[in-house]
């Protein structure tokens, strides 16, 4: 028998799964069947199930773009976190009208285009842009420097279009904090460094990793950052993907590398619930 008191409980978190489903499961499962696929010479996807998308992945070429990609990606959250954790914890000890301040100003980046914004990083960085004009006229330097087209130029321009998501992400951490906790630890003699690193970030790790995710998951797919600001000399999954789709006209060998991504993904996910985890059991014994 069904048990319709279940049922009506249930019946608000249908058309959430339906549309998870439409969205995200038929794309997914789309993907998952494309890598398995065959090409012609035309680039036409034919339907003859291999396996040899999966072996090039494994080219020491393709490796080192997935090298690449979790470089960056990595790199990027660490230092959106370094960057992030003390304005997220300034913020969150701001008087209530002035963190609302705060908050707006760490989210007007979302109202602006992110190409605007990455061009604004060309008009800085570049050969005839004003870093290199102001150097120039000051006589610091005789000739312009060479800031552009880097690996080192792509990782600043993916840390500051992700950078509010970390703060976002800590802020909420932060602001949560048992401030009860911290005076504890001063009434009993330790010193400010010491209950930070004892109290305030271990109660602040969730935070810390969902931020991490937030930022990591992004930069392994914001292609055009690299194409931009990297000029294409180190290449990345974002950008082999979509080569692939529009030069290379093999879909099915970019769905694979998708799935790849995907895999490279759902670690990173294991490793932030073994984390977040142990911290909350943590906070129970």
């Amino acid at each position: 028998m069904f048990n319709l008191k279940k049922i009506k409980q249930n019946a608000p978190a249908v058309p959430i799964f339906v549309w998870t489903g439409l969205l995200v499961g038929i794309p997914l499962i789309y993907v998952v069947v494309l890598s398995f696929l065959s090409r012609d010479n035309l680039g036409n996807v034919v339907f003859e199930f291999t396996l040899e998308n999966y072996k090039r992945i494994f080219d020491p070429v393709y490796l080192k773009v997935f090298y690449n990609s979790f470089l960056l990606a990595a790199l990027t959250g660490l230092i959106t976190l370094f960057i992030g954790y003390p304005v997220a914890y300034f913020t969150a000890n701001l008087e209530p009208k002035r963190r609302s301040l705060a908050m707006g100003l760490i989210i007007l980046p979302f109202w602006i285009s992110s190409l605007l914004r990455i061009y604004g990083w060309i008009i800085l960085l570049g050969n005839k842009g004003l870093i290199n004009n102001l150097l120039l006229k000051f006589n610091i330097i005789k000739e312009p420097l060479i800031m552009m087209y880097n690996f080192g130029t792509t990782l600043v321009g993916t840390a500051y279009m992700l950078i509010p998501f970390m703060i976002i992400a800590l802020f909420n951490s932060v602001d949560k904090l048992d401030r009860s906790l911290l005076e504890a630890s001063y009434d009993l003699g330790a010193s400010k460094w010491k209950t930070f690193f004892n109290i305030t970030l271990p109660l602040t790790m969730p935070g810390i990793a969902g931020g991490f995710i937030l930022v990591f998951i992004p930069s392994l797919g914001l292609f055009f950052i690299s194409d931009l600001l990297g000029g294409g000399k180190n290449v990345f999954l974002g950008n082999l993907i979509n080569a692939q789709v529009t030069k290379g006209r093999n879909k099915p060998l970019a769905a694979a590398f998708s799935v790849g991504m995907i895999v490279l993904v759902l670690i990173v996910l294991y490793i932030y619930n073994r984390i977040t985890k142990d911290k909350k059991e943590g906070l129970f014994l």
